[in-house]
């Protein structure tokens, strides 16, 4: 009944500590800027969520190359193996230069956004830095996963750690100025991220280089048509993380039109929510990783099997942090809501937050790990579709309740209601099959 649970949590655990690393970086960044000032706290919600925003377009068309790795993976291909990561790279260039010139532009619309002015100076500083350096997290994402898709996935771990170090030092020195470094607020941590994000960027092409792929001059060719296929499967993915990333932005740009203390308390929530989501991304990751050798090797009676497995163990887990938010909402909040004059109301407000994050963290197994398993199935183009329709009806709904009821209840209960809605499409998406019509790579390389 669970005969791929072995393989999928021996592949999913490293990937659970990469992502649950990333998440230590989003923690370590929250208690640091919490020392410095709860503008800075405020404005981290909003910021960060807008450069994953748009590095997510671009993280989720670069890092699509490792879906094309785990199929010629699957198949025995080698060759194609080496095709699939440098298709990532050259991705990942255009990528990084696009996000360069945009910094500035589009760092600047933060101004307009309605916040208190010094919240929103210190989101446009963190924004344009961290989109500038947006070459090395597009370029490390897909190298990573050229290695997770080949069964390397110990090797993004260790990388995934040095990065976490590297960030966890710069932080504090450059926002706290400690150790003889400027004190600069948010952008130091930005600084600090980007900074740990081109180690890992390095060390990934390093690896890479090792293995021979910048050696093979047949795999690093550049070819349109090929690039442009694998545009046509990537680019509705990232579109699909650009969607879901719009959705969540626009709800903390309202939920700061309330006030910084319910901007501040959201933006916490989210950072402990990471807690539960990203152990359950690498989960998903590794559910993705074997659907996609399944179908590369051509078993595709395996998928299903995987999928429903897949999302018990997700469950599980997601159960078990769901109890711990709603029990332990108050102390959870309070290790980052720092001790300035409005601690004592984020606190509140936090813990009234938690409990709507404690009931969604049930229905997002859904979302996480079906997302994965149709986009490792090459159902990227109905994913899409999908999440704009959703997402358009969930931006509607916070702008009337923004209009004519704004409360932190009512945003909170809509942002509940979404989450329900997207797992009830993604389960009847799958379980349905229309998944088997897509196709990742051409018949030709069967």
């Amino acid at each position: 009944m669970f005969s791929h649970v072995p393989s999928l949590l021996r592949l999913a655990l490293p990937l659970i500590l990469s992502s649950s690393t990333i998440t230590m970086m989003q923690i370590v960044d929250a208690y640091v800027l919490s020392l410095h000032s709860s503008a800075a706290v405020a404005a981290m919600g909003p910021a960060s969520l807008a450069v994953v925003l748009f590095q997510g377009f671009l993280f989720g068309t670069a890092g699509y190359a490792g879906t094309f790795v785990a199929h010629s993976h699957g198949r025995g291909d080698e060759g194609g193996i080496r095709q699939a990561a440098w298709l990532g790279v050259h991705a990942s260039l255009v990528s990084g230069l696009a996000a360069l010139a945009l910094a500035w532009p589009l760092g600047s619309l933060f101004l307009f956004a309605g916040h208190e002015p010094q919240v929103a100076r210190d989101e446009q500083a963190y924004f344009a830095i961290c989109m500038a350096g947006s070459l090395f997290p597009v370029l490390g994402g897909a190298l990573g996963g050229w290695l997770a898709g080949i069964g390397r996935a110990v090797t993004v771990t260790w990388v995934t750690l040095v990065s976490f170090a590297v960030n966890a030092v710069l932080d504090w020195g450059l926002v706290l100025g400690e150790w003889g470094m400027p004190r600069m607020g948010i952008a130091g941590a930005a600084l600090g991220t980007v900074a740990a994000q081109a180690v890992a960027a390095a060390l990934y092409m390093a690896l890479f280089a090792m293995s021979g792929g910048l050696a093979d001059r047949l795999a690093r060719r550049f070819r349109w048509a090929e690039f442009r296929r694998f545009l046509s499967l990537a680019t509705p993915m990232g579109f699909r993380i650009s969607a879901e990333l719009v959705a969540w932005t626009f709800f903390l740009l309202i939920l700061g039109r309330l006030g910084t203390v319910e901007l501040a308390a959201s933006s916490i929530a989210f950072r402990i929510n990471g807690t539960a989501f990203f152990p359950a991304l690498g989960l998903a990751q590794a559910a993705g990783i074997l659907v996609g050798r399944a179908r590369g090797a051509g078993r595709d009676e395996d998928v299903l099997p995987i999928a429903w497995q897949s999302l018990i163990v997700c469950e599980l887990w997601l159960a078990v942090m769901a109890i711990l938010f709603a029990t332990a909402s108050e102390p959870l909040v309070a290790v980052f809501a720092g001790d300035g004059p409005e601690s004592a109301a984020i606190v509140a407000a936090g813990s009234v937050i938690m409990k709507f994050v404690a009931a969604y963290c049930l229905i997002d197994a859904a979302n996480i790990v079906f997302g994965g398993v149709l986009s490792a199935a090459g159902d990227t183009r109905w994913i899409a579709r999908a999440f704009l329709a959703a997402t358009c009806l969930f931006l509607a709904a916070l702008w009337m309740i923004d209009l004519f009821m704004p409360s932190l209840v009512a945003e909170w209960t809509a942002a509940t209601i979404f989450v329900a809605g997207t797992a009830v499409a993604w389960t009847h998406r799958v379980q349905a099959g229309a998944w088997r019509k897509a196709r990742v790579l051409h018949d030709r390389e069967a």
